[in-house]
């Protein structure tokens, strides 16, 4: 075998010479036949080899450039979703009809065809994905994507029997018919199998994510699997909520059982931090879907029935807090949490234990009086019972604010609230009866629970859970692990909150390190120009015309103060789990101004995806405000270069280091996300 595979070499004896010539006779074909199979023998695994990868490498440019043609389609598909998203959002609630919800469903729709396209055409490259880190990321992205909107179709779908009912399908006028509370839960149950097989597309999104190995992706790569991850967890918890949505309606509705409700009248005129004062109060029942019996009462010192005051050594009320001389009053309307859930738990604690009518209560039902003139604005008019008044929203301010100056004293005026309040939930329970009437109502209703001027918690913590997920709960974020601000006000003295315009304007600069350095200014404007034509400021009636503040700044864990100015003491600094609070008392004069500034730093807030920083800020509504203006600017380190920014800035500079500059009116809470890269 060696004599035949080897040529002769020069070191054979002599002797062997005319054997290896014998062996080697033949025609001159034979001898190249074998030449030619010596030479395949010794180089056709390497050939292939080489082939193979030469096509390989074909098959993987191929479909990098498939898969860019197909990503150019889907993003163009997204983009059209996300532009109607948008419009559905800057719309009142009450303009929402059947073919806003089908131009969302199309929208999806169109994206999940594209989705399939892409994944069909690039089926072809599965095999060779795992030679190339970049084509299998893009098959798991385009998996993962089809899978979530195949989730979104499902979700939407099951949600036409419930839409339909409720709004009608006229182009131009929506209809809602909220009476019925059986017939939403029966079309809620029929859409559940639909719902279900949502979750199994979802499920299989999250298994589809859990295959990106973060290691060995490009920073595009990394940044959209976490965005997908973002999205899957949005939809994850819609989707609970829709499953769980017909039990929860059976238990808040009381179908299964009577209901009951303590309601909460905040004047926001007279700012607390999860409100306004509760100046009245009531409580409702509910059976079936209707409201079986209800009453209103004026908040007096035994209105409701306190509890025993040996129970309020167990209210522990923070030392900057106002000081009350029975501290069991602190438990109803002298709440310091800017956290509604908090002041709801106490309300009720302090309801039940006084065992006033219809306790213990099932949850609490808050609503501030931008509230009621949403209500009142859906109505129309309301003509009060035994005062002959025709109420509206733009005279309903003046007329309880005239009551009280008519020199008939704090309790009358109480009275023709409670009076008020009582026929504006009567003539909402009849609104079923008027399809109009029963649309405003609905897109009014909404509104104000999405900018927190109706507000609800419950004893049971399910329903508190799908009362986040909506946005209904009023419930302050924590802010361990981004930034965060809210500003709350408390109103001391006086009715004059309408009047006093409130700005913020936040300066923050990302340090290299991920922490932060922050500036809160809040402008306050109390000009006579508004003033004087506000029915609430009235200092013989109403309280001083000064605005005494007590001024709560929440900012994250762990918050470090620099400087202080137009303050007349540094702030308290608060310590809590999930916040830190910069308390300070302050004092606006009538017809002036001021600008209180915290300068601040923060522990490392800047989280890392993969090459690149996060940096995000939430900015939370204090409940009982019309929407402050709000001006932030973002400086992030000095050669950084912004990825992708949410939303999108009002403008941006480059002035020795990038600057974002983002303009808001915080009617409900809003996210802002920068996802950069330093150099």
């Amino acid at each position: 075998m060696a004599n035949i595979e080897h040529e002769p070499s020069s070191s054979v004896a002599p002797e062997a010479a005319p054997q290896r010539r014998r062996h080697r006779s033949g025609s001159k074909s034979s001898r190249v036949l074998r030449r030619v199979r010596r030479r395949f023998r010794k180089t056709r695994w390497g050939t292939v080899t080489l082939v193979a990868v030469a096509l390989v490498a074909v098959l993987i440019v191929g479909s990098l450039a498939l898969a860019a043609d197909s990503g150019n389609r889907v993003s163009s598909s997204i983009s059209s979703l996300e532009r109607v998203v948008k419009t559905l959002n800057s719309k009142s609630r009450t303009d929402l009809t059947l073919t806003d919800f089908t131009r969302l469903e199309t929208s999806v729709n169109d994206l999940a065809g594209s989705l399939q396209t892409a994944q069909r055409q690039l089926g072809i490259f599965r095999p060779v994905s795992g030679m190339n880190a970049q084509l299998a990321a893009t098959l798991i992205e385009i998996d993962t994507s089809l899978e979530l909107a195949k989730a979104a179709q499902e979700m939407l779908s099951g949600l036409q029997p419930t839409l339909f009912f409720l709004v009608s399908g006229e182009e131009n006028q929506a209809v809602a018919q909220i009476s019925s509370g059986e017939r939403v839960v029966e079309l809620l149950q029929i859409g559940r199998g639909s719902f279900v097989r949502a979750t199994q597309h979802l499920s299989n999104a999250r298994a589809a994510i859990n295959r990106l190995n973060l290691d060995e992706l490009t920073p595009d790569h990394i940044l959209t699997a976490s965005q997908l991850d973002t999205y899957y967890e949005q939809l994850v918890q819609a989707n609970t909520l829709l499953i769980d949505a017909p039990d929860l309606l059976t238990a808040a509705m009381g179908l299964g059982g009577e209901q009951s409700y303590l309601i909460l009248s905040q004047n926001s005129d007279e700012l607390r931090p999860s409100g306004g004062y509760i100046s009245t109060f009531g409580w409702m029942t509910v059976r079936n879907g209707r409201v079986t019996g209800h009453s209103y009462s004026p908040t007096t010192t035994t209105s409701p029935n306190p509890p025993s005051a040996s129970l309020a050594e167990g209210i522990d009320v923070p030392d900057w807090w106002i000081r009350y001389s029975q501290p069991v009053y602190a438990a109803w309307d002298g709440s310091w949490y800017a956290d509604f859930p908090s002041t709801a738990e106490m309300s009720m604690w302090y309801y039940n234990n006084g065992h006033n009518p219809q306790s213990p209560v099932d949850g609490v039902i808050a609503i501030d009086i931008i509230g009621f003139e949403k209500l009142l604005a859906a109505l129309q008019t309301v003509v009060v019972p035994g005062y002959d008044d025709v109420v509206t929203a733009e005279n309903f301010r003046e007329m309880i604010y005239n009551i009280r100056e008519s020199g008939a004293g704090d309790t009358p005026h109480k009275q023709f609230l409670a009076a008020l309040y009582q026929q504006i939930f009567y003539q909402w329970q009849s609104a079923g009866d008027d399809p109009q009437t029963s649309s405003r109502l609905l897109g009014e209703v909404l509104e104000a629970l999405q900018q927190k001027h109706i507000m609800f918690y419950f004893a049971d913590d399910n329903m508190n859970q799908a009362m986040k997920l909506l946005g209904w709960s009023g419930e302050q974020e924590p802010a361990r692990d981004h930034d965060y601000l809210m500003v709350a006000d408390s109103n001391l003295g006086n009715k004059s909150n309408r009047s006093i315009l409130r700005q913020w304007f936040y300066d923050v600069d990302v340090q290299t390190d991920g922490s932060l350095i922050s500036r809160t200014t809040i402008a306050y404007d109390y000009s006579d120009r508004i003033a004087s034509t506000d029915p609430a400021v009235d200092p013989a009636h109403h309280g001083p015309l000064d605005y005494n503040n007590l001024l709560q700044v929440y900012v994250p864990v762990g918050s470090r103060m620099i400087t202080v100015g137009d303050l007349p003491h540094d702030p308290t600094r608060v310590e809590t789990e999930e916040h830190t609070i910069l308390v300070s008392r302050m004092n606006l004069p009538y017809d002036s101004s001021a600008r209180p500034q915290l300068t601040y730093e923060t522990p490392r807030l800047v989280e890392s995806i993969g090459p690149y920083q996060r940096y995000r800020l939430l900015l939370q509504k204090q409940p009982g405000t019309l929407g402050d203006a709000v001006n932030v600017q973002v400086s992030l380190p000095a050669g950084a270069t912004a990825i992708g920014i949410t939303p999108e800035p009002a403008a941006s500079y480059d002035l020795d280091q990038p600057i974002l500059e983002f303009r808001l009116t915080l009617e409900n809470d809003q996210w802002i996300e920068v996802v950069y890269q330093q150099p």
